[in-house]
């Protein structure tokens, strides 16, 4: 039978080098139209992707797809190179456009047929670019490199070439890490109108809303942090609809649960009962047997001994039972994510000033707080536990003016910085070799050993957990590490600057980031265009970097 579905697994099997295995025997189907493909750190997102484009080979099984892909992966500042054209996909078009428009004789029937009808190709490109948000005033800006550009600003350039290409299959991985506002808006728009199928790994809610199917790689077993098998399950619907059949699914497990527990205490009551009775009809023969035969005793004896043997074998496999049958209810229970931990060492009084920088520090655009603009001469200020937000186009600055801030503030600060630049992949501070409890200790050499482990419980490390070094953890895992070293940090961070937390961190860390947050009582900066965090965060204040142009026209 001919395949119908654009992409098709089937007992698909994958393992990294090391032996890592991340998929076994995974069969599933990905519809036409809009799909995202959910799930946490680690479970292996990324890999499915590279799978289906043909960047990976399985070990076994096969991956049949109907048309050619277009896949953008996550790390395009790593090739720093590659031109905006490149991105764009357009580079043979744009050289065969320069020789004909030279005149240059060699190839000019290849040229002209490359070309087609796209002779403004140029300029519609950089209209493209434009209405994304980058500062494409020219063609000159084609000819720029990755390496020159921010990571939102190289991750624009790439989305505009795929809505370009607009392949009949495409592959995008956490598109929207890094992307300001605007071209935020413009993705979610491109997603809307989308024609084929999309296949898009995200943790962007927002974006989830606008696709047509949910595709979750869970852990077979939801209580396990990790080294567990994967499996894939498809919710028809986009993120609202997904949710809700969670929450149904939450309750149910928790409904198991309940009746399991009871079960198990009925057959352990029964039991017990049993057993009483046993040991009363005992005493009770040995009370009868005593004027008896002796051949006639034993007899009664050895046929007593034998129906409480064979009773108390039903009733221990009964109990058995129904403890294995809790254990697998307790399984499906999906685990509790939050983080509660008390911060008390990170409040600020309400009139203590956090920071007061000079707003000259500000190098490249301009900056506004609550909608005023601030010349260079003025202040920026906090005082007690506020909360800012710093807000502002790619490449305007935003990461620069956070590491100024962190030098001239006036207590100590905790910084959870951005995770873009080229080869980087990891939290700063993170040491691989040593164990969770060393990193954390760390960054707080005098606290008591007791009371770190008592935290770190917390942060859902518990028992011999904390002696795993931290290279052997997942992506949210290392995140918790991570979170840890700077919360309980000593002395205590009454400052914390986040510069795009949420960037790659899967919905349950994003979870336990806002839980974690809500413990903190001291000053927050954090710059992020993730908005349903900001609204969850609720900031009392704004500080906005615009462009120098943007600034003029809007003051």
């Amino acid at each position: 039978m001919q395949n119908t579905h654009p992409i098709s697994l089937s007992q698909l099997t994958f393992s990294w080098q090391d032996g890592t295995e991340v998929f076994t025997e995974l069969s599933t189907i990905f519809a036409a139209g809009r799909t995202g493909l959910v799930g946490p750190n680690g479970t292996g997102k990324t890999a499915l992707l590279r799978l289906i484009a043909t960047e990976l080979t399985p070990s076994s099984g096969t991956v049949v797809t109907t048309s050619s892909i277009a896949y953008l992966p996550q790390k395009l500042t790593l090739h720093t190179q590659q031109s905006v054209t490149d991105l764009l996909g357009l580079s043979a078009k744009r050289r065969a456009l320069a020789d004909v428009l030279a005149g240059r004789e060699e190839r000019m029937s290849e040229n002209l047929e490359l070309i087609g009808d796209d002779w403004d190709l140029e300029e519609r490109a950089v209209a493209l670019l434009a209405g994304y948000g980058l500062p494409a005033m020219g063609t000159e800006f084609l000819d720029r490199t990755v390496g020159t550009l921010s990571g939102g600003e190289a991750m624009i350039a790439a989305l505009a070439g795929l809505e370009l290409g607009a392949r009949p299959i495409t592959l995008l991985d956490e598109p929207t890490n890094n992307l300001d506002r605007t071209a935020r808006e413009r993705l979610y728009q491109a997603v809307e109108r989308w024609r084929g199928t999309l296949v898009v790994a995200t943790h962007d809610r927002a974006l989830l809303e606008r696709v047509d199917a949910i595709a979750e790689l869970r852990p077979v077993r939801n209580r396990a942090w990790t080294g567990e098998r994967v499996q894939l399950l498809r919710h028809g619907g986009n993120w609202d609809s997904y949710t809700e059949a969670l929450e149904s699914e939450r309750e149910s497990a928790q409904r198991m649960v309940r009746d399991a527990g009871a079960r198990l205490a009925t057959e352990k009551r029964q039991r017990i009962e049993a057993e009483t009775k046993i040991a009363r009809r005992a005493k009770q023969g040995r009370k009868a047997a005593s004027g008896m035969p002796a051949i006639l005793a034993n007899e009664r004896r050895k046929h007593a001994e034998q129906s409480a043997g064979k009773a108390r074998g039903t009733m221990g496999e009964r109990e058995s039972e129904a403890a294995l049958a809790l254990a697998d209810a307790k399984d499906a229970l999906p685990s509790e994510t939050r983080i509660r931990i008390a911060l008390p060492d990170t409040g600020v009084p309400s009139g203590r000033t956090v920071l007061d920088a000079p707003a000259s520090l500000v190098s490249l655009g301009q900056l506004y707080d609550g909608g005023t603009h601030l010349e260079h001469d003025a202040r920026l200020s906090l005082r007690g536990p506020e909360r800012v937000t710093l807000s502002g186009p790619n490449g305007v600055g935003k990461t620069t003016l956070l590491n100024a801030l962190a030098v001239n503030a006036s207590v100590p600060v905790g910084y959870l910085r951005q995770r873009i630049a080229a080869g980087v992949d990891d939290w700063e501070g993170l040491e691989d070799t040593l164990s969770v409890l060393e990193n954390v200790r760390a960054a707080a050499p005098h606290a008591v050993l007791s009371d770190v482990r008592e935290q770190l419980a917390r942060f859902h490390f518990r028992g011999e957990l904390v002696n795993q070094p931290v290279g052997e953890l997942s992506g949210g895992e290392r995140f918790r590490v991570a979170l840890a070293r700077i919360l309980l940090a000593q002395p205590a961070p009454q400052l914390l600057i986040l510069d795009e937390p949420t960037n790659n961190l899967d919905l349950a860390s994003v979870e336990q980031l806002l839980s974690a947050l809500g413990d903190y009582q001291g000053a927050l900066i954090v710059s992020s265009h993730d908005e349903a965090f900001l609204e969850l965060l609720a900031p009392e204040r704004e500080w906005q970097l615009r462009r120098g142009a943007a600034a003029a026209t809007n003051s």
